[in-house]
């Protein structure tokens, strides 16, 4: 690697890390923040990890470190109150939860190198380098990167522990093995999502490998992962403190053995073996039990004008669509094509998205790209390749600047929204096509708060959809009334207008006949004279 390769790699990752760090203030907590920041406090405390153990405990840690080190004291009641009374502590919001937000730098981190490493094992460090500026240059990951949430941080994790894979199938030694098994097993403690996208993507990987050239595809590298997948349970248990409980004492959820895992003809031994068998790691699995009951229960969700709680097949490829880029999924679309008719072994990185995108077809679970952004770490190599053969064409040359330039300025101008960015597909009003945390996820009423602050507004009617306790930062109101038409202010969400059934009923369409502002992307302002 040559000096100037590395000083590209450095701009690139500190250019990603600074457009991140730039939002931390801006924004204010969306709706799962309070609960991730509490559960990273309190496992750090040492206290049981019962709160809410429907997501693994890793990404979480860090964001509880500098509220642990800041000796904050959380308060009593219910998780979300909890939280805020550590965003809160001393009447420092803005900083406390820049704090918090901080951390996850780390993962954007990760997530860039370990995309930029992998795309140059196939196709240099140039198309390394190109890789890790796509992955800085995609408002997905650049949105949820600045939120304590366990989505961007498995993007990154799962990006670490396929490329390890890759590397280990060169060579599976046994020091590799440990390697490989430590990078599953913190990719399993950071989102149950990765146990359903890691062994799919392994899986096309070992596939494409074996076929393609000379990766050591034998009945003794087998056992070598099984000793990789021990390590990595290892690990998992660790991540849970080495608790060794039966899964009904471990946490009152009623998620075990009996009531998600096995058929009803089975479910008096399952329970019998829930109370009365211990188990390591128990509230992993109780935390995996919470997740396919939501997925087998469904969501209320919305895309597309459509409402509905077990979902849509096609949610995830519409959504994936509308939240990318139009200028990359180009690029990607060109790189797939290429890698299947001249670059066979650039599979290992084209065939884990296709893969990762089909295991969500079915998934009940429909409330945003977030859910999806595995797919990213590797498009990013395959759409660099894209750009190195168009290169060497005078004509695809110009379309390749062109592409290039439409999507670096356009994520530049995007800044700070990058969270609820739509491409220019989705037109101007992107709450018709989907919301939750693809535009309205509670991330405006900070700076709804500073306008009315700004406007010396002494009261607003609210459509409220967030955590944040705006009481704290002089914002006086109410809930809105449905149907009652009076003078004022109001502040309503997309997501409550989209969502809210009294809204889907027209309670508020009398405000249509009045102009209204946005503040950021997910706040209606009006003022009815």
């Amino acid at each position: 690697m040559t000096r100037r390769i590395l000083l590209a790699y450095g701009l690139v990752a500190l250019i990603g890390i600074a457009r991140v760090a730039a939002t931390h203030r801006v924004f204010s907590e969306v709706l799962d923040e309070p609960v991730h920041i509490l559960a990273g406090y309190e496992w750090l405390k040492g206290l049981p990890y019962t709160m809410d153990p429907s997501h693994p405990p890793f990404a979480r840690i860090f964001a509880g470190i500098p509220m642990v080190m800041a000796g904050m004291q959380e308060s009593e009641g219910d998780p979300v109150p909890r939280g805020n009374s550590l965003l809160y502590w001393h009447d420092h919001y803005e900083r406390n939860l820049s704090r918090a937000r901080r951390p996850m730098l780390l993962f954007l981190l990760i997530g860039m190198i370990a995309t930029a490493t992998w795309t140059a094992r196939y196709f240099g460090h140039v198309a390394g380098v190109l890789a890790m500026a796509m992955y800085a240059s995609l408002p997905p990951l650049l949105g949820h990167a600045g939120l304590v949430t366990t989505d961007a941080p498995v993007a990154a994790m799962m990006a670490v522990a396929l490329l390890t894979f890759d590397w280990w199938l060169d060579a599976p030694t046994w020091k590799r093995s440990l390697v490989l098994g430590i990078a599953i097993g913190l990719g399993a403690l950071t989102k149950y999502s990765f146990v359903v996208y890691f062994p799919v993507s392994a899986g096309v990987i070992a596939l494409a490998r074996c076929t393609v050239h000379s990766a050591q595809c034998t009945v003794r590298s087998v056992a070598k992962l099984v000793v990789s997948l021990v390590v990595a349970f290892v690990i998992i248990w660790g991540g849970y403190r080495f608790q060794y409980d039966t899964l009904q004492h471990a946490s009152n959820y009623p998620y075990g053995i009996a009531t998600v895992f096995v058929p009803k003809s089975m479910q008096a031994k399952a329970i019998w073996f829930d109370s009365h068998v211990k188990v390591p790691a128990p509230l992993f699995i109780t935390g995996l039990g919470i997740v396919t009951e939501h997925n087998r229960h469904g969501h209320p969700s919305f895309l597309l004008g459509e409402y509905r709680d077990m979902g849509w097949w096609y949610y995830f490829p519409v959504l994936f669509f509308y939240k990318t880029p139009l200028p990359f999924l180009a690029l990607a679309l060109i790189g797939t094509i290429l890698i299947a008719r001249r670059a066979r072994e650039g599979l290992a990185l084209a065939l884990p998205p296709i893969v990762m995108m089909l295991s969500v077809l079915g998934s009940h679970i429909n409330i945003g790209v977030r859910h999806i952004l595995p797919i990213y770490p590797p498009l990013c190599g395959v759409a660099a390749f894209a750009i190195l053969v168009m290169w060497k064409n005078a004509r695809a040359r110009i379309a390749a600047v062109a592409l290039l330039g439409w999507l670096f300025i356009g994520v530049a101008l995007a800044h700070p929204d990058y969270m609820a960015w739509f491409n220019e597909a989705a037109g101007k009003h992107p709450e018709r096509i989907a919301v939750d945390s693809n535009l309205d996820w509670g991330q405006d009423w900070l700076r709804f708060a500073h306008v009315v602050n700004k406007r010396h507004i002494d009261f607003v009617h609210l459509l409220f959809n967030g955590t944040i306790l705006l009481q704290f930062h002089d914002v006086r109101g109410d809930a809105i009334e449905p149907w009652v038409e009076k003078p004022g202010w109001y502040g309503l969400s997309l997501q409550g207008l989209t969502m809210n059934p009294d809204a889907r009923r027209g309670a508020w369409k009398w405000l249509d006949r009045y102009p209204y502002e946005m503040v950021g992307k997910g706040i209606r302002l009006y003022h009815v004279p």
